[in-house]
């Protein structure tokens, strides 16, 4: 079977990165990758893509002061890059990024990459490193690892596995800008694109790596009114959450035999 294209992310100065995973690849026997040079958006302002993002709605969204950063464009845009290319070849893809740590089972991840593309159009690698309740919905197994449906959230964008039809929902979701790109995939109550996480993991972050992208949050002080917004909106996303849940399990169980 033809192995499903691998690409790493990574910024064009730092060859460390580079030198550091490819050295994981060679450990692991896997050749078949490539590298995908990063948008930066400290140094590149004024890429195209970064027209797709709207202040104000962020504004509205968090409150003043706490628009995304030049770095955080930078990786929307590298992620959407690759799912063009993954809508454009018409097969899935495995994105990874350079601070990533694969462990020993991802070579048996590959083995059943195509299987697992062919049923979810998002599947994550790595495990979920943020603090706090995370709960999901078992819905398969497919070799030795249990697929699970997140039915909260996942935290950052360190490996996954996407299928064309997922690239051309999140593509078609991502015309205008407003989370940072995790935030956004897992809005599958908004996109439609279910999160799917295997487990075991087979791919975890390098939390010694100094990141490229996350930075001091605004320390200003957020006004009545705007707390009062945001807890609303929260709210609501909630809400839609827990409806999209709730018949995401109807829909399983009827479809189970």
């Amino acid at each position: 079977m033809k192995p499903v294209p691998i690409r790493v992310i990574n910024l064009v100065e730092r060859a460390d990165r580079r030198e550091q995973i490819a050295a994981q690849f060679q450990r692991l026997g896997i050749s078949a990758y490539g590298f995908f040079e990063a948008v930066d958006g400290r140094v590149q302002p004024g890429h195209p893509l970064f027209r797709r993002y709207d202040p104000a709605a962020r504004e509205r969204l968090r409150g003043p002061g706490r628009g995304l950063k030049g770095s955080q464009l930078g990786c929307y845009a590298s992620h959407y890059l690759l799912w063009e290319e993954c809508a454009a070849l018409g097969e899935p893809l495995v994105v990874v990024e350079d601070d990533a740590i694969l462990l020993d089972n991802f070579p048996v991840f590959l083995q059943h990459a195509r299987e697992l593309a062919g049923l979810w159009p998002l599947v994550w690698l790595h495990d979920n490193d943020k603090r706090g309740r995370d709960p999901t919905l078992v819905v398969g197994r497919i070799g030795p690892f249990e697929l699970h449906k997140k039915l909260k959230t996942h935290y950052r964008t360190v490996a996954y596995l996407i299928n064309p039809q997922g690239a051309r929902d999140l593509l078609r979701y991502s015309r205008t800008w407003i989370y940072p790109v995790d935030d956004a995939m897992c809005r599958f109550y908004d996109h439609g694109v279910e999160s799917i996480q295997i487990c075991p993991h087979c791919v975890t972050h390098d939390n010694d790596s100094v990141s490229d992208i996350t930075g001091p949050e605004a320390s200003a002080p957020l006004s009545l009114r705007d707390i009062l917004r945001r807890e609303s909106i929260k709210a609501v996303d909630q809400m839609r959450r827990l409806v999209h849940n709730l018949r995401f399990r109807l829909r399983y169980r009827r479809s189970r035999p």
